[in-house]
């Protein structure tokens, strides 16, 4: 009649065992197992892109960081010359002074009018 075999041994075919990610392609990239694999003629191109990847990163990096530094460097030059400006233009405020033009042309032998100016009125021929 029937016969009911039971089998106590696990099947291996039935349930395959799913690898993680990490023991599936991080573990042979760490442990250098993927470069003596058949197959890694294969991946070179991946890692050629992946180490272009890197120094591009690399490189954009250090472009940034001298960007940043010349950016500071441009304050500095800026807020330095801001100084200068405003000092400079103190300096050519108090020296066009009418009293300091004044003691500047008495050394030439000039003296200030002390009689205001008059008005000259042309009448105009019709």
């Amino acid at each position: 009649m029937n016969n009911i075999k039971e089998d106590n041994s696990p099947n291996i075919s039935k349930a395959k065992t799913k690898k993680s990610f990490a023991a599936k392609y991080i573990k042979p990239m760490l442990d250098g197992s993927f470069l003596s694999k058949e197959t890694s003629s294969k991946e070179l191109p991946f890692i050629a892109f992946i180490l272009l990847l890197i120094i591009l990163f690399i490189s954009n990096t250090f472009v940034a960081q001298n960007t940043v530094r010349s950016i500071n460097n441009y304050k500095q030059q800026v807020k330095e010359l801001r100084i200068k400006s405003i000092a400079v233009k103190a300096r050519l405020m108090d020296n066009t002074r009418q009293t300091q033009i004044a003691n500047k042309v008495k050394k030439l032998g000039l003296h200030e009018s002390l009689t205001p100016p008059k008005k000259i009125f042309i009448e105009k021929e019709k």
